[in-house]
């Protein structure tokens, strides 16, 4: 009885709010009621449904166009992503980026999309429908997102920053305090440490709040569940799905950016365990360190019906087999320490998911970039002539590829028909009439 009177409640609440948004008319107050039904929403988003019945899809896009008001615009956006709605696609298709992890590394991921922007005369804000990484993927995926207007040369050298202040510590004393709190936390390095820097470098702003920009794509991190029975990928969303749509993975968009990115980057032995509401949060490179399958199944769910335009997934650098370990023969018995870096280099196999989707995706729309290193640097490697070295790596592998690029490049500028324009606007009147 009372869980019946407390959903009626709820529901008493969301007739309020959504016929609250019909009756105002002046700018303030309109904005004043949308914040009321993002944070009714935020509360309790089972209501999505009983809040699209009552005519708040209608309602809210009527609103976003018939104002000037670029306040009640980006309020406007944020309410819609809410209930699971997703403005038509710019191009032919989805155009998704997919960052793997790989520390410092990242760099390269700088590096290669600076060529694509080159390439296409667009930033990367504007490239993509859906962006999503792992760990130091997560990392450029919020800050592309969440900061539009910065440049990839201020991410750059934003991201080495970070990167040396984290992990530049090899005297006695560092060594000596990293190894203790190894010892004593599983962590080497210092995590509230890191934990500020995150909330300065990404501030408070939650992952949901992103969508208000308008243009932007729908952004997700990944991180795996440690304390569930069975480890799980967990998916940081900066959207919900429309109603009745379930992802195979669970997720939440209410987290904050830090928190997002601390959960993804939580590698064991570097970092703690991160927790989050009931779940303990490690690197979701630990299940996926190439993210690009969750972002096809998340995309899917979001444009159901709407093809692939174009995939680009990045890697962090690989280096290339030498001939010793191509004729090395095969061993009889391996020792325990063998067999468990052979599991874990399998278990974070970013290339076994490449070939994969190679086989599986049309011809023309997946490109996987991962270039090959002069030398494998650790993920916590800040020496200046090594991360110069790891530009350089970049540069001679972009040049040898640079037919590939272009043809990535292509791919991702190919315009939407004219047919499906007309699809679109005719979709969306039915939309602000509440036909559908």
């Amino acid at each position: 009885k009372y869980n019946f009177c407390l959903q009626k409640n709820i529901s008493y609440v969301t007739n309020h709010v959504v016929s609250s948004l019909s009756a105002m008319q002046e700018d303030e107050s309109i904005l004043e009621r949308l914040k009321d039904f993002c944070d009714h929403m935020n509360l309790h988003p089972m209501e999505r449904h009983h809040a699209i019945k009552l005519g708040a899809l209608s309602t809210i896009l009527r609103l976003r166009h018939n104002t000037e008001c670029e306040e009640i615009i980006q309020q406007s956006n944020e309410a819609l992503s809410l209930i699971g709605y997703c403005d038509p696609l710019p191009g032919r298709g989805v155009r998704i980026l997919s960052i793997d992890g790989g520390g410092v590394r990242g760099v390269l991921v700088i590096e290669m999309l600076k060529r694509l922007e080159q390439l296409t005369g667009k930033r990367v804000f504007e490239m993509f429908d859906y962006i999503t990484g792992v760990s130091t993927g997560a990392i450029l995926g919020i800050s592309l997102v969440s900061q539009p207007d910065r440049t990839l040369e201020e991410t750059s050298q934003l991201y080495k920053e970070l990167s040396s202040k984290m992990f530049s510590g090899n005297s006695p004393l560092s060594i000596l305090s990293g190894t203790s709190r190894l010892v004593w936390s599983h962590a080497y390095y210092d995590t509230s440490v890191w934990e500020e820097f995150l909330k300065e470098y990404l501030g408070d702003m939650t992952m949901i709040k992103t969508s208000r920009i308008s243009g932007c794509p729908k952004l997700s991190a990944i991180s795996c569940i440690a304390n569930a029975s069975d480890m799980a990928a967990f998916v940081f969303r900066n959207y919900t799905l429309p109603w009745r749509i379930r992802s195979v993975y669970c997720g939440t968009h209410n987290a904050k950016l830090w928190e997002a990115v601390r959960a993804s980057s939580a590698a064991p032995t570097y970092f703690e365990e991160f927790k989050l509401g009931e779940y303990l949060h490690q690197d979701g490179g630990i299940m996926f360190n190439n993210p690009t399958a969750v972002a096809i199944h998340e995309s899917k769910l979001l444009w159901p019906g709407a093809p692939i335009q174009c995939v680009i997934s990045f890697g962090t650098g690989r280096t290339a087999p030498s001939p010793e370990q191509k004729n090395t023969e095969v061993s009889s018995t391996s020792s325990w320490k063998t067999k468990f870096f052979k599991i874990l280099c399998s278990a974070t196999d970013t290339e076994a998911v490449h070939t994969t989707l190679n086989d599986l995706l049309p011809s023309g729309t997946y490109f996987r970039f991962n270039p090959y290193l002069t030398e494998m640097l650790t993920m916590v490697e800040t020496r200046p002539e090594k991360v110069a070295q790891l530009e350089l790596d970049a540069a001679i592998y972009m040049r040898k590829n640079e037919e590939k690029f272009t043809r990535a490049a292509e791919a991702l500028c190919e315009p939407r028909p004219i047919s499906q324009k007309l699809t679109d606007w005719a979709r969306l009147q039915a939309h602000v009439l509440g036909f559908i």
